[in-house]
């Protein structure tokens, strides 16, 4: 469907593929976000959500990470996720030192890991640094929310925090173990090829 879409408005050949991963990307935010809404509206978590999406979508703009190569399971996996991070934020019962210490902490690995490409996608020396030096500006206002949070005993808003900090710590994890797997196949292959 999307490939006859993109021929009638005469898409170059060579073009083609980029304009079906965006339109295909387009589809899949929109539909986990409403789901994602429609659940935590149901759950009435709105406000809980949109901080959570919020802060994610910063994180993973300049971080990177995890990344399916098809939409199916990347749609899958993303709602499933995000549902169980927004049951989760219910029940967490954790005190303001141990969560603002697993924030910080969080914050620590996503500046020290990030950022992680796609395997399609290389960064140059400079834009690795240009990123990680974004990362760690939003990662030190990040910190300082964490320290407001704490001293106003915002709690909840503190979880919610964590929760997203260790949601984008574990997809940058996966990610780079993906990164490292792909180049070691990619090594065999090329071996393979030499002898």
């Amino acid at each position: 469907m999307i490939d006859s879409l993109l021929r009638k408005l005469e898409i170059p050949e060579n073009d083609l593929p980029y304009y079906q991963y965006g339109i295909v990307s387009l589809l899949e935010l929109i539909s986990v976000q409403f789901l994602c809404i429609l659940w935590a509206a149901f759950r009435h978590q709105i406000i809980d959500y949109l901080i959570f999406y919020l802060i994610f979508l910063i994180l993973r703009k300049y971080g990177g990470g995890f990344h399916f190569k098809d939409f199916l399971p990347c749609f899958i996996t993303s709602v499933i996720s995000i549902i169980g991070i927004l049951e989760l934020m219910q029940h967490i019962y954790l005190g303001i030192f141990p969560s603002a210490l697993i924030s910080s902490f969080s914050l620590v690995l996503i500046i020290l890991i990030s950022p992680v490409p796609s395997v399609v996608e290389t960064l140059s020396k400079k834009e690795f640094q240009l990123r990680k030096h974004r990362l760690t500006i939003v990662a030190g206002i990040l910190e300082l929310l964490i320290i407001l949070l704490s001293f106003t005993k915002q709690l909840h808003l503190l979880h919610v925090c964590m929760v997203t900090f260790l949601f984008m710590t574990g997809i940058l994890i996966a990610g780079k173990l993906r990164l490292i797997y792909y180049h070691k196949i990619k090594y065999k292959k090329k071996q393979r090829i030499k002898n």
